[in-house]
């Protein structure tokens, strides 16, 4: 029989998936959806501020039930609402979520607490252990130097590298970044971009095999050059749909992406 490659491997199902949109107006949910993720593909959601990109994510991620329909990530159903919360729990161990701006760091934890927190409560054991096993993890995102500081005194984009940090520390097969790359410098922005290319190829430091990589964005033109696996996808106006290239991205948001949000916000 022939052998199951990575790119035909899916990491995430949605089916007939209608998302609540939490900062709409009038409260109503994302159209019908389905999505189909391989591990290796990159997609990027674009939209504008309100469109329902993060709410999006978090349905995917099971925090928020969805209005309608199901999500699966490598197999296993995920909802908000269920009864199994081993099966929920179980999914999410699939999955890192980094959450946009600061990355949801708790303020009164170290950097290394931080990220040690998920690795410590599923493994049960303790943070000495942890330090040692992700050594390699924590110096691959050079964050050697700042692990004792408190996430207050880190800049965004740092805050955002520790948020990531504290996703991968259970090496998911399923990675859902917001906006991760917005406003970053050119030495960031960099360093993300080699980043992204390393998660969908595969890299030792984050388990060997290629991750499926979802991330939203106000604007799109920072990922071009990442690759064939490289898809887009476009929220707005309570729709959501595929699209075939960047080129029909740009034509949506523009070269700076969207400025306004599509709906006012009240």
């Amino acid at each position: 029989m022939p052998s199951v490659t990575a790119k035909s491997i899916v990491a995430l199902e949605a089916e007939s998936l209608r998302v609540v949109r939490t900062t709409a107006p009038d409260g109503m949910p994302l159209e019908s959806l389905d999505w189909r993720v391989l591990v290796g593909e990159l997609w990027v959601v674009a939209g504008a501020q309100g469109s329902g990109k993060t709410a999006l994510l978090e349905t995917l991620a099971g925090l928020i039930p969805a209005a309608a329909g199901e999500v699966r990530v490598f197999g296993r159903r995920v909802e908000a609402s269920g009864d199994d919360d081993a099966a929920l729990m179980e999914a999410r161990r699939r999955m890192g979520l980094v959450f946009d701006g600061n990355g949801r760091l708790f303020s009164a934890l170290s950097v290394a607490e931080n990220l040690l927190l998920p690795w410590c409560y599923h493994r049960n054991r303790t943070q000495a252990e942890g330090l040692a096993e992700l050594e390699p993890l924590i110096r691959h995102l050079q964050l050697e130097s700042i692990l004792s500081r408190s996430p207050a005194s880190l800049s965004r984009p740092w805050s955002r590298r520790v948020a990531l940090a504290r996703s991968l520390v259970m090496k998911p097969g399923l990675l859902l970044l917001d906006n991760p790359l917005a406003g970053l410098d050119a030495i960031h922005l960099r360093w993300w971009r080699d980043f992204l290319k390393q998660a969908i190829s595969g890299d030792p430091v984050l388990g060997g095999e290629p991750l499926a990589v979802i991330a939203t964005a106000d604007a799109v033109r920072s990922y071009l050059g990442l690759g064939p696996s490289l898809r887009f996808s476009l929220v707005a106006g309570g729709r959501w749909s595929i699209l075939p290239d960047i080129e029909s991205v740009l034509a949506v948001t523009g070269e700076d992406g969207f400025r306004e949000p599509i709906e006012p916000r009240p």
